[in-house]
This record gives C-alpha cells, structure tokens and sequence, in this order.
C-alpha cells in the first residue's frame, strides 16, 4: 500500500493551515495574538518536517532537523515573552530633585555621638 499521496495531500493540508495562522500573525489585534499565531506556525513546520522525511523516505535525518527547530522555536517564543513582558512594565519613578539651591550645599545633621565606653582591657594610668 503506497501511502505516499496520503502524506503529500496533508503536507498540502498543513500548508494551508499555516496560511491562515500566517493571517492572525499579520492582522493580531495585540502582541500576544501575533506571537501565538507564529508559535503555531513553528508547531505546523516540524509537523511538515516529519512529513517531508517521510516522502523523502530518510525519517531519522529530518527527526533531528524537526527537534532542533522545536527547540529554536520554543526558545525564541519565550525569549519574545519576555522581551514584551518588560516592554509592558511600567518604568520605574524618577527621583525627585530637592528644593535646595545648588550652592547652599548638602544639609548635613549634626548627631551628638554616644560617650565612649572604657576599655575593658586596657587600664588607664594617672
């Protein structure tokens, strides 16, 4: 049973599919829409990897490409999660600029200092 048309016929269909995830990475409403679609979009290739080395007839070869995109794909999104989970961050308050004109210089607090306790090895000599 050659099931070669089979695997050719939902290559196609995979194609297709990624066609229209290739609309939501283009008109996403927000970030989040456009990342997910391009995650699955790199879900959808390593499928279409697996099947290509399955026409091709050389499995074990196209299994090593499809973990090594996995991977390169699952890294990347969340490199790109993180990139717009900082960007959405508030950014943190300025300090304020005190009231003090420039030249008066630093205000300094004058603290009396706690009397010195005796030395409990060293006896003084009068």
């Amino acid at each position: 049973m050659n099931l070669e048309p089979f695997f050719i016929a939902m290559a196609v269909a995979i194609l297709f599919l990624m066609l229209c995830n290739l609309y939501r990475v283009v008109a996403g409403p927000t970030v989040i829409d456009r990342m997910l679609g391009m995650n699955v979009i790199g879900t959808k290739t390593t499928v279409l990897i697996v099947l290509i080395g399955i026409i091709d007839g050389r499995v074990a070869l196209f299994i090593d490409i499809t973990l090594a995109y996995a991977l390169l794909n699952f890294i990347t999104t969340i490199a790109a999660a993180r990139f717009y989970q900082r960007l959405a961050q508030p950014a943190p308050p300025e300090p304020r600029e005190s009231m003090v004109a420039p030249s008066a210089g630093p205000e300094v607090k004058v603290v009396d200092a706690p009397p010195a306790a005796p030395d409990p090895v060293r006896k003084e000599t009068r």
